[in-house]
């Protein structure tokens, strides 16, 4: 099981690749194959999904847990503003 501490910097991470491809869409090829399917479930491109990896249950479980619950941080608590303690 994953960490919070884990779980904390794969979310920056995340927040970081949404940010890169918010500001240039061309960028998206540029991430890793899980990067770019945190990027697509962040902003709720699905079409994106199937881009970067294909079905989207077999993007969840690429992602895995750990991944998957920082995706589930970002689009919950936005992507614009780093929410740090």
């Amino acid at each position: 099981m994953a960490s919070l501490a884990d779980i904390d910097v794969a979310e920056r991470h995340i927040r970081s690749k949404v940010r890169m491809v918010v500001a240039d869409k061309t960028s998206f090829g540029v991430p890793s194959t899980g990067e770019r399917i945190a990027v697509a479930f962040v902003l709720d491109r699905y079409d994106l999904v199937q881009r970067a990896w294909g079905t989207m249950a077999e993007a969840v479980h690429r992602l895995g847990p750990e991944w998957t619950a920082a995706t589930l941080r970002v689009q919950r608590n936005g992507w614009q503003d780093d929410p740090s303690p």
